[in-house]
């Protein structure tokens, strides 16, 4: 018996440092006329529990290591045990040296649908497709974790992405719904293309920016702020090389969602004109959708 008791504390003192994902969800529900609100406190608890006590990766982390992250799915349509919903997907990442944390990812992912009865338990499992709602939720753990791994080192996430690739592919094939195809929402911003990107060595310089950004430019840049921004602004530059041979990539785009705050607040009242404006046209080239945030960088 004391055999038994220590073996099995051992086994949940490993388990407590084995999860990688410190995650929030929040399901708003406010769009829809319902009064029974139980169903979305229980899918809300569900959700947060199977992505925060599943092992996703072969790392063992402590507490404070655990990948911050946040999942807000606006319910749009509930009927018989059918949710439609868009997923916001944000994750983030500690600077070094510092209390501040970036954004890693910001993806937003529209017209996710999936079925879930009250108290469900939501069955993981890596040899059969269990349902539409457990794939999504480890496709996205996968790919939170394989960019959190690219910030630090290059290309290490690259299993990870590989895995979420391995999930569209199985939910593709035995799914009925059509969010998992190459032309769910006309073929542009979706999770087929977002991991296929991910994968692509035509996206490798990408991929290069995105470890400069944060390892050479922000994690120094409370020793040597003036390197700092000259790096963050060098792999802005590097963006012309991949904008010309696919111009707006959703990795692009992602990549300016989550960081175009940051950017126009690291560069802003810096006094140096000629280095700014030289920022500024290489930022509206590769991202003018924030073309107003730019110009008013002085």
């Amino acid at each position: 018996m004391k055999f038994i008791n220590y073996s099995l504390l051992f086994f949940f003192l490993f388990k407590s440092y084995s999860q990688q994902l410190n995650c929030e969800v929040i399901v708003n529900s406010s769009l829809i006329n319902q009064t029974e609100k139980k169903i979305f406190t229980n899918l809300e608890r569900n959700i947060e529990s199977y992505l925060n006590t599943n092992d996703w990766d072969d790392q063992s982390l402590q507490n404070f290591e655990k990948i911050d992250c946040t999942l807000i799915i606006t319910v749009l349509n509930y009927s018989d045990n059918i949710f439609n919903c868009n997923f916001e997907i944000k994750s983030f990442r500690p600077v070094y040296n510092s209390d501040y944390f970036t954004n890693i990812l910001l993806f937003k992912d529209n017209g996710v649908s999936f079925n879930y009865e009250s108290n469900q338990y939501i069955l993981r499992s890596e040899n059969r497709f269990e349902s539409d709602l457990a794939s999504i939720l480890e496709f996205y753990a996968n790919i939170i974790i394989g960019l959190d791994k690219d910030s630090f080192a290059l290309d290490s996430g690259k299993l990870n992405f590989l895995n979420s690739k391995k999930i569209l592919d199985f939910a593709s094939s035995n799914s009925q719904s059509n969010m998992w195809s190459q032309n769910y929402n006309n073929g542009r911003i979706n999770k087929y293309w977002l991991v296929e990107n991910l994968i692509s060595p035509n996206y490798s310089t990408i991929k290069e920016i995105f470890y400069e950004y944060h390892r050479k430019g922000l994690d120094i840049i409370i020793e040597d702020k003036e390197r700092a921004l000259e790096t963050i602004s060098e792999t802005i530059a590097k963006f012309n090389l991949i904008n010309r041979l696919r111009p707006n990539s959703i990795m692009q785009q992602m990549f300016f969602q989550s960081k175009n705050d940051e950017i126009f607040n690291l560069y802003k009242n810096n006094s140096n004109k000629a280095y700014i404006n030289n920022l500024k046209n290489n930022l509206n080239r590769v991202s003018p959708f924030f073309s107003e945030k730019w110009n008013s960088l002085k």
